[in-house]
């Protein structure tokens, strides 16, 4: 799946998610070049995705495998590290998540502690890209 494409499902899995009445909120690029310059999210909580900042990020690994054993892997690290994606996509040979953090110094944290830990060593992907957006 494609990054524009993870874009327009996020959008409606979301709002299916939701179940409720959901309002569009657009988040617009703040950081990263390689990602969308807007995200549009169908939510029921429009106050919680306009609050703080969000990271869009893909990983590619060699192949569909690699891909699950990446996730696998991510989902254990993730979490302990204070990184907590609402939602993800996985497509032939890559992962994106959707991942909120409060601020910036709390993305820093988080990051600095997975990177830290000598578990993330052994994940293994290709590459990744991430973009990070807030509300206007």
């Amino acid at each position: 799946m494609t990054r524009r494409g993870f874009s327009v499902s996020l959008a409606g899995l979301a709002g299916f998610v939701s179940g409720g009445r959901s309002r569009i909120v657009t988040l617009n690029a703040i950081a990263g070049v390689r990602l969308p310059a807007t995200l549009v999210i169908a939510t029921t909580s429009p106050e919680e995705i306009g609050r703080g900042l969000w990271e869009l990020r893909t990983y590619r690994t060699s192949s569909e495998a690699g891909s699950r054993l990446l996730a696998a892997r991510l989902r254990a690290l993730l979490p302990n590290a204070g990184i907590h994606p609402t939602l993800k996509s996985a497509g032939r040979a890559s992962l994106t998540y959707l991942i909120p953090f409060e601020d910036l110094t709390a993305r820093d944290r988080a990051w600095t502690t997975l990177t830290s830990n000598p578990a993330w060593t052994g994940a293994q992907f290709r590459s990744y890209h991430f973009s990070l957006y807030s509300v206007a």
